[in-house]
């Protein structure tokens, strides 16, 4: 027997409902033009959504009301950066910041192509680049933190303070998947500006070298065979860069970390001597004349890196005896014998044809390298002596004397600007000979026999620190 079973309804959504009520599966009831859900929504009442566009609950009517509040601008292809600069000074003070660095400091750090970088600050790619923005920001630093008499005369309100508040407000060198050589010399430059201001012992110029060399490193390993010659030079340059800032960090006897390794080939790290329009033959812009068009700083930082490997060679364990640490002392003194003419020490003489402003910076910071070196290797060889209760060889004590000797011929004959182009890395190595000094006198003194020459050296080296210590609120403590 049939029994009547009442079949269920079959709701069918209406195909004019609007789109507002589509999307919150409501019943559309039309009251003329714009249904009453509408109304009571306070959006428009539209069909054009495609029918098969589905989404949560009223998510279409918050949009479609907030479309009618405030309408959607087209973006910006600049970012959030736009004014970063303009945060740390007025462009023409920027401008003479990074003249300055060119000018003064390139020959010691030539970590950047002029051109390239120059033409990428006129196009305005701090504005879409953070990470440029921070390279520039940090190159402003790094010439605030080296050249402090002039940052005192001429930089005003920026400060390395300043420079790396911008950059860690802005998050300019944050959220990168990847690293790269920009990100690696902006570490660098703070490192080193940080460094200058507050000490390598605090923890931000420390974690930035790290930063730095890991970066290196990363790229190196993994990246350099996609790069240009141009970029893989810069890598290599700041390669030893970074090696060297380690290396002293080791020689004032600071806690330090590894770069070089085994697996490291030396020869192909070894920057080519090449002049920037060799790099990039195609220039950029159109800029003035600079002493770097024609003159190549890469001999200098080779040799610079060759004097940092032989103390670097000299820390191995194997090394740490009597005879390998004289070897090693034997290395340093000769180590800067093959020079290039525009790179030896000429005392008081004319400069020799090729040589300029660059090459004069150059050749104070290597042989007081030099001489640094030679004088802490003479420090360990003292100790080791002492250890093994061992009477100290006469021959340490002339070879102390004739640091001082040159240390001071070197100060008497340079000029105040060459030292101060050398920023922060001169003035704490003359210190550290000049301690290693007055602890020979203070020796000399409890046992009897210090010696007037020792004396007179060591007030002469004093007086030299006070005219190139320059303190802001005092200024220099007495004339060149």
């Amino acid at each position: 027997m049939e029994q009547n079973i009442p079949r269920k309804e079959i709701r069918r959504r209406s195909r004019a409902a609007c789109d507002a009520c589509r999307e919150r599966k409501v019943k559309c009831i039309y009251d003329g033009s714009i249904c009453q859900a509408c109304i009571e929504l306070k959006v428009a009442c539209t069909q054009n959504k495609p029918r098969k566009r589905r989404g949560p609950e009223s998510s279409y009517a918050n949009r479609q009301r907030q479309a009618m509040i405030s309408p959607s601008l087209p973006e910006s292809p600049q970012t959030a950066n736009a004014d970063v600069l303009d945060e740390l000074g007025p462009p023409s003070l920027i401008r003479q910041i990074i003249n300055d660095w060119f000018t003064l400091i390139h020959s010691v750090a030539p970590l950047l192509h002029r051109g390239q970088f120059l033409g990428r600050l006129e196009n305005g790619d701090t504005t879409r680049d953070p990470e440029f923005a921070g390279l520039v920001i940090s190159i402003c630093a790094a010439t605030v933190a080296s050249l402090k008499r002039k940052s005192c005369t001429n930089y005003g309100e920026v400060t390395v303070e300043k420079c790396s508040e911008v950059i860690s407000r802005n998050r300019l060198l944050e959220g990168k998947e990847k690293m790269t050589l920009e990100w690696c010399q902006a570490k660098y430059n703070l490192s080193t500006a940080i460094g200058s201001e507050k000490g390598m012992d605090t923890s931000d110029p420390f974690r930035f070298i790290g930063e730095a060399s890991l970066g290196v490193k990363y790229l190196l390993y993994h990246e350099v065979a996609g790069m240009g010659l141009l970029m893989q030079e810069l890598l290599k340059r700041l390669y030893w860069l970074i090696f060297a800032g380690i290396c002293t960090l080791d020689m004032y006897r600071r806690p330090s970390f590894g770069l070089l390794s085994p697996n490291d080939n030396l020869e192909q790290l070894r920057p080519l001597d090449l002049v920037d329009s060799q790099l990039d033959p195609i220039p950029t812009q159109d800029h003035s004349s600079w002493h770097g068009d024609t003159m190549s700083y890469i001999p200098g930082l080779n040799f610079l890196s060759d004097l940092f490997l032989i103390w670097h060679s000299s820390q191995q364990t194997h090394n740490r005896t009597l005879l390998g640490i004289q070897h090693h002392i034997d290395l340093v003194s000769r180590a800067l014998d093959g020079l290039p003419t525009e790179l030896r020490w000429r005392g008081g003489l004319s400069r020799p044809p090729r040589s300029n402003f660059g090459t004069d910076v150059q050749v104070a910071n290597l042989y007081i390298t030099q001489l640094h070196i030679r004088s802490n290797l003479l420090e360990q060889l003292g100790e080791l002596r002492e250890s093994q209760d061992l009477f100290p060889a006469r021959e340490e004590s002339s070879a102390r004397q004739g640091i001082i000797d040159d240390l001071l011929e070197i100060l008497s004959h340079m000029s105040r600007e060459t030292l101060e182009a050398n920023g922060h890395c001169l003035g704490p190595k003359i210190r550290d000979i000049g301690s290693a000094l007055l602890d020979e006198v203070r020796a000399g003194e409890r046992n009897g026999n210090v010696s007037e020459k020792a004396r007179r050296d060591l007030l002469a080296l004093l007086e030299k620190l006070e005219t190139l210590d320059f303190r802001p609120e005092l200024g220099y403590a007495s004339p060149a």
